[in-house]
This record gives C-alpha cells, sequence and structure tokens, in this order.
C-alpha cells in the first residue's frame, strides 16, 4: 500500500512539475463539471453491475492493505507453527488449547480449533480450503471491481469530450465560449485517462499481488496445521514450509529447542 501511495504521489509530482513549468497555474487544469463526472459516473455504472456487498469489500481490500506486512506476518506464522510442533511432540495435542489464545491470524486459529476437535486431518483439509476459497473469492471480486473501474473511466473520458465537443458546435456563434467548451472536452479525456491508468489499474493489479501473497500464506498455514495434527517434528514441519518462504527456517535453533510465540527462546531440552 505504501508503495502504491508514493507511485500515485510520484506521478502527481511529475504532472504539477510540468503544469507549473510552463509558467502555468493549476486553476486553468480543474474543471468541476469534468471532475464530477468522472468522479460520480464510473461508480455509479460499477453498481449496475455489482451488488453493494462486492462494492463495499472490495474497499474494505483495500483499506486493509494498509495495515499488513505479509512478509512479516508469514515469518511470524512459521516460528508459531515451529513452537507449536515441538510444544505438541512433548506435551501432547492438548497443549495447543494453551497457545490458541497467542494465535492472531484467523485461519491459524480456526486450524488449531479443528485439532482440538478431534477433526480428522482430511476434515481439517476440507473446512481450510474452503475458508481459503471464500477469501479468494472476495480477492477477485475487488481486482475486478478495480480493473472494470480502470476500463472503464477513458470511456468516461471520451463521453465527456463528446459533450464539450457538442456544447462548443453549438455556440460556434459565440467564440466566447468556444475556449470553455473545448477545455471541457480536454480535461474529461484527461481525467479520465488519470483515474483509469494511474489509480484504479495499480489498485487492481496490487490487489491481485496481495491475493496470490495472501494465498501462498494461507497454504503454508493449512500444510503446517496437518502437520501439527500429524504431531510431525520441527526439522520436518521447516522442511515443508520452506518451500512456501524462503525466510521459513531461517532462525537459527538448538537441536531439539523452539522458540516461545513471543519469540523468547525457552530452555535447552530434548525431543524424546
Amino acid at each position: 500500500m505504501i508503495s502504491l501511495i508514493v507511485g500515485i504521489a510520484g506521478f502527481a509530482c511529475s504532472l504539477w512539475f510540468m503544469i507549473f513549468h510552463g509558467g502555468k497555474n493549476f486553476q486553468g487544469f480543474w474543471e468541476p463539471s469534468a471532475a464530477v463526472l468522472l468522479g460520480v459516473a464510473p461508480l455509479s455504472v460499477m453498481l449496475m453491475s455489482h451488488s453493494f456487498i462486492d462494492f463495499f469489500a472490495g474497499l474494505k481490500t483495500l483499506m486493509s492493505l494498509a495495515f499488513l506486512n505479509q512478509s512479516k506476518e508469514m515469518n511470524q506464522i512459521s516460528n508459531q507453527l515451529s513452537t507449536l510442533s515441538y510444544a505438541v511432540r512433548t506435551e501432547g495435542i492438548g497443549v495447543l488449547a494453551k497457545y490458541k489464545p497467542q494465535l492472531k491470524n484467523q485461519l491459524f486459529r480456526d486450524g488449531v480449533t479443528l485439532i482440538l476437535s478431534s477433526f480428522t486431518a482430511e476434515e481439517i483439509r476440507h473446512n481450510l480450503t474452503a475458508k481459503i476459497n471464500g477469501k479468494q473469492t472476495q480477492f477477485s471480486h475487488a481486482v475486478n471491481l478495480f480493473e472494470n473501474l480502470g476500463k472503464l473511466c477513458p470511456g468516461m473520458g471520451l463521453l465527456g469530450t463528446i459533450v464539450g465537443l457538442v456544447q462548443m458546435l453549438s455556440h460556434m456563434s459565440d467564440p466566447g465560449k468556444l475556449g470553455p467548451s473545448m477545455a471541457i472536452a480536454l480535461l474529461t479525456t484527461l481525467y479520465g485517462l488519470v483515474l483509469g491508468t494511474v489509480v484504479y489499474t495499480p489498485i487492481s493489479e496490487k490487489i491481485a499481488i496481495y491475493a496470490e501473497k495472501t494465498l501462498q500464506l494461507d497454504l503454508m498455514i493449512l500444510e503446517g496445521v496437518l502437520l501439527l495434527k500429524e504431531k510431525k517434528s520441527q526439522a520436518h514441519l521447516r522442511d515443508v514450509l520452506s518451500t512456501y518462504s524462503t525466510s521459513v527456517g531461517a532462525q537459527k535453533q538448538m537441536p531439539g529447542q523452539a522458540p516461545s510465540l513471543d519469540g523468547n527462546a525457552p530452555p535447552k531440552s530434548r525431543v524424546s
């Protein structure tokens, strides 16, 4: 999300320099009617093909990008899985109840709950896979929403251009009105291109990348939970999880030793 904001800011600065370097002021590039058309019309058209639920879910997904660090979360969860693997092999499945309140990831918590509820491995896989698919469907709707907005805005800009040209041609007898009408025609095109190519399209691509990373994280959690169910060793668990993230297993540990969920290592001991 930060990179998206920096990118938009960089584009805005370059556009500002282009405008003011030529000795012009920004007032000449501001047209309220064009701004209203490009700000309201594309969103209104999207509501014709998307429900309010999809619309607000897309906005919610966009907002969530600003508060999540997936690389950090993946590394944290992999360490937590390593910790739980050690605890399960030394103290039994029931010890998961003690660690469950410390788990912040909802899918991870759900998986641990299923283990504690004595679900089979196949039932756990089916349950968590359904949740993962539901989350990916939500991401798909968000990507589709912003991608369509990116395609729609230039078209709306062209619509405004046609309106401006019609106004200009209808006032050919009054030269004083030709300039403002032509300005509306050009500025609606400009606004449409900016919103489509600089705002909505990058947002859709950002959400698509975020969805891919989230899928990798969720699949890692799914595999980790199943390995906990089977009481696999830390070494085996880290080897499997390393396929999802190069950061998994990067933390050096003594044989048979696992860090606590808060990152502090417990006293040395060995798995029997």
